[in-house]
């Protein structure tokens, strides 16, 4: 616990907080909320400025994006949410915020000095967790009390003794999708350090030298949204898994 608090200590770039014994990074919650503002202003604008005609800029974004998520819901939820049945909009909904904030979060990564949240195991663990729980609860809510067989995938004594190595599969979940998205951003992160201690700001820096940076920023740009999608898509495979239904 004491080695994983100062490693935490030492990863922030900012002041730490220390809140019920937890060490908090302050340059991580201040983004966080700031990107969480961010989305919900923008959001309330969009449907604030929502016309039957022809659509906003804003709009146009924020119906993009309802679109995308909902072409993945399937059923009706591909003719847009307010088709979808109860389940399917709440599901929709997590995916969506899910997505959106994994997004922008990592944008922030190519914005020196700024760090992305997605940065740090303590975000993307969170969210991690979040998908855990959105899963089983949904796993709980289509089942009920079946729920549980779910999880044993062969009839007998056999079946609980599979039951460890299964247990063990849905506890990897959450942390392989938070290391994933983890790697991916400190990578990046990491390789923009580099090269602006190697390539510092000179006069070949203004006649071409900036190439490399570019390039690596327009690749981070790209694998951001990858890893947006990776997670979303991966969220919504565990909960398609836990929904589906028992034979």
């Amino acid at each position: 616990m004491h080695g994983n608090a100062h490693h935490s200590v030492m990863a922030c770039k900012g002041s730490t907080w220390i809140l019920l014994g937890l060490h908090l990074c302050s340059t991580t919650l201040i983004q966080t909320w700031v990107i969480m503002a961010v989305i919900g202003i923008l959001g309330v604008l969009a449907a604030r400025s929502a016309v039957n005609g022809v659509p906003g800029r804003l709009q146009n974004l924020f119906e993009l994006l309802i679109g995308f998520v909902s072409g993945f819901i399937g059923g009706p939820a591909e003719a847009g949410p307010e088709h979808a049945t109860r389940r399917q909009r709440l599901l929709f909904e997590y995916l969506a915020t899910l997505f959106l904030f994994v997004l922008v979060a990592n944008m922030l990564d190519v914005i020196p000095p700024y760090t992305a949240p997605t940065n740090t195991l303590n975000t993307t663990l969170g969210l991690a967790l979040l998908t855990f729980l959105f899963t089983h609860l949904a796993g709980l809510r289509r089942h009920g009390r079946r729920y549980g067989r779910t999880f044993i995938h062969t009839p007998g004594l056999l079946g609980y003794v599979f039951l460890i190595i299964v247990a063990i599969e849905e506890l990897s979940k959450p942390l392989t999708l938070a290391f994933r998205l983890f790697g991916n951003i400190f990578a990046g992160e990491l390789m923009i350090d580099v090269l602006l201690k190697l390539i510092p700001f000179r006069w070949y820096y203004i006649t071409g030298g900036f190439a490399p940076h570019v390039g690596w920023l327009l690749f981070s740009v790209f694998v951001g949204a990858v890893q947006a999608f990776i997670f979303m898509v991966l969220s919504l495979a565990y909960v398609g898994q836990a929904t589906a239904d028992v034979h």
